[in-house]
C-alpha cells in the first residue's frame, strides 16, 4: 500500500460517509454526462473537497458483469469507497467480498477489478489525479503475473472464458 494512502482515505471519508448515509450519490452527479467505460458509467468530476492533487469521480457498476481488470502506471493508486451494493474485489490477485462503507486501496501497477453482486456503486479517488494514459487494461487471455493478474482466477469468478 502506498505510504500517503491512509490520509487520502482520512481525508475523503466525511465527505463518502456524507453520500453513503445520505444515499444521495445520484444527486451528485444529476447533471454530469457519464463516460462509457469497462468499470460501467463514470462520473468524473472536480474534487468536491479541496484536494488539488487528487481526482474524484463515481463508478455505477449496477448494470455490468465485471469492471475490466486494469492497472494504473506512473505512481497512480486508485482507492474505491462502496457506495451502494456489493460485490467482489479482486486486488492483485486477493479477492475481498465487500459492502457499502468499504475500502479497497489499490497501489500502482497492481490488477484490480470488481465483479458486483447486488447494485455495486462506488467513489473512486486517484492520486495522482487520474490520467488516461496511466490506465492500462489486460488481456483477458492471458495471465500477467507482473501485475497480479491470473485468467484462470477471473474465468472462475466472472464465467468468461
Amino acid at each position: 500500500m502506498p505510504d500517503n494512502a491512509n490520509s487520502i482515505v482520512e481525508a475523503w471519508r466525511p465527505y463518502v460517509d456524507g453520500l453513503t448515509k445520505a444515499g444521495n450519490w445520484q444527486g451528485v452527479v444529476a447533471d454530469i454526462e457519464p463516460k462509457a467505460t469497462g468499470c460501467g458509467p463514470v462520473y468524473e468530476m472536480g474534487s468536491p473537497i479541496d484536494r488539488p492533487g487528487e481526482s474524484f469521480a463515481i463508478a455505477d457498476m449496477r448494470e455490468i458483469a465485471y469492471a475490466q481488470p486494469h492497472y494504473h502506471t506512473n505512481g497512480e493508486t486508485e482507492i474505491y469507497f462502496v457506495l451502494a451494493g456489493h460485490g467482489l474485489a479482486v486486488v492483485g490477485g486477493r479477492e475481498e467480498q465487500v459492502g457499502v462503507g468499504d475500502v479497497i486501496i489499490t497501489a500502482p501497477n497492481t490488477c484490480h477489478y470488481l465483479v458486483p453482486r447486488n447494485n455495486l456503486v462506488v467513489a473512486v479517488i486517484n492520486n495522482p489525479p487520474f490520467n488516461p494514459a496511466n490506465n492500462i487494461d489486460v488481456d483477458l487471455k492471458q495471465s500477467n503475473k507482473s501485475v497480479g493478474f491470473a485468467r484462470e482466477q477471473f474465468e472462475k469468478l466472472t464465467g468468461v472464458a
